[in-house]
């Protein structure tokens, strides 16, 4: 990097987030698909849709231990008017016998005499789960573009599937000085398979603290391949730059662990969405408890927690300090042409 540090600095200009991504997006294309155990492929981008060959479940099931039964032949059964019926002994998951639909419980049941009677009357498919009850058959789980959850698992072993289809976009990782700890343990989680080696998707420069080293990575995109913008008008975050490493998408973080977050929120989150073709991420709407004053024509990150009636507590405004990170769920970004929100404001935030 020493040659690199003879080069310019270019100035710092400040753009828009918006207009930022809009500078990259010509050059950002989708991650190549690859297929994943469901296990390792929790919490990446589907690349197609999950769908259920078969229904779940396949047969008529036990819910519960008991006495399979018809249950037209239970009309009228009751505690103190036994009727007899035609049972059969059955476990929870056990499929149903043919000619049953319904499964009686222990204690409705009198089967000490010859015959079993019921003590209650069933309507059908009480106790029991019915055929696709569960998942019809060409059911969507999970659409193309949506991320695999944990949730999701049961609902794949029931219908045997076993690895699924993602994109993954590949990260490189290259520190310029020395690599911030804080700011490497929080990339680690954040959804992209970092590469030492071969092509990448994108290409993360990790600037050391201040403006000057900041500068300095803006240069060495310059160097190495076109910058397309050193700095953009938020908070924090400032310091960010976009542009080409040859011919791969570059971001250069700034140094220090909220100016990183804030870049990486406004910027790398949304560019690694586009490599990996995710839908756009649900917001969370919620109701400010406080109000949020705002500089115009920067847009500011506002790290929100919740009070005791569900209500979002601004913790700082264009900041991330770190007695506030680990109390915050959500972040709210005003926009540069707002001058903030009024206590009891409805707000959509992006859920950390």
């Amino acid at each position: 990097m020493e040659a690199l540090k003879t080069q310019p600095a270019p100035p710092l200009r400040l753009t828009a987030p918006g207009e930022a991504l809009a500078l990259l997006r010509p050059f950002l294309r989708l991650a190549g698909v690859e297929t994943l155990s469901v296990a390792h492929a929790v919490g990446l981008v589907l690349a197609e849709p999950i769908r259920a060959a078969a229904p779940v479940p396949a047969v008529a099931t036990a819910l519960r231990d008991g006495w399979a039964v018809l249950a037209a032949e239970t009309l009228g059964a009751g505690p103190y008017s036994p009727v007899p019926i035609v049972a059969r002994a059955i476990r929870a998951g056990e499929a149903l016998p043919p000619g049953t639909d319904a499964v009686l419980p222990p204690y409705d049941a009198d089967a000490d005499g010859p015959f079993a009677q019921a003590l209650a009357t069933l309507a059908p498919g009480e106790g029991a789960r019915l055929p696709g009850e569960d998942l019809e058959a060409g059911a969507v789980l999970r659409v193309a573009g949506e991320k695999l959850a944990v949730r999701d698992l049961p609902g794949l072993a029931a219908l045997g599937i076993g690895a699924v289809a993602v994109r993954r976009p590949r990260v490189a990782l290259r520190p310029l000085g020395a690599p911030d700890a804080a700011v490497m343990a929080l990339l680690a989680a954040m959804g992209g398979g970092v590469v030492r080696d071969g092509p990448a998707d994108l290409l993360l420069l990790l600037a050391e603290p201040g403006e000057a080293a900041a500068a300095e990575g803006a240069s060495a995109i310059s160097a190495a391949g076109r910058l397309l913008c050193h700095g953009i008008g938020a908070r924090p975050g400032m310091g960010a730059a976009l542009g080409l490493w040859g011919e791969t998408p570059a971001l250069l973080l700034p140094g220090g662990v909220e100016e990183a977050l804030g870049a990486w929120l406004l910027l790398g989150a949304p560019i690694l969405a586009a490599l990996s073709g995710a839908q756009p991420p649900t917001p969370l709407y919620l109701r400010l408890r406080d109000k949020v004053a705002s500089t115009v024509g920067i847009a500011e990150c506002v790290p929100l927690a919740l009070d005791g009636r569900g209500q979002a507590v601004p913790l700082a405004v264009g900041g991330f300090p770190l007695s506030v990170l680990s109390a915050a769920i959500a972040v709210l970004v005003v926009s540069p042409d707002s001058e903030g929100y009024e206590a009891g404001s409805l707000i959509a935030a992006l859920p950390l």
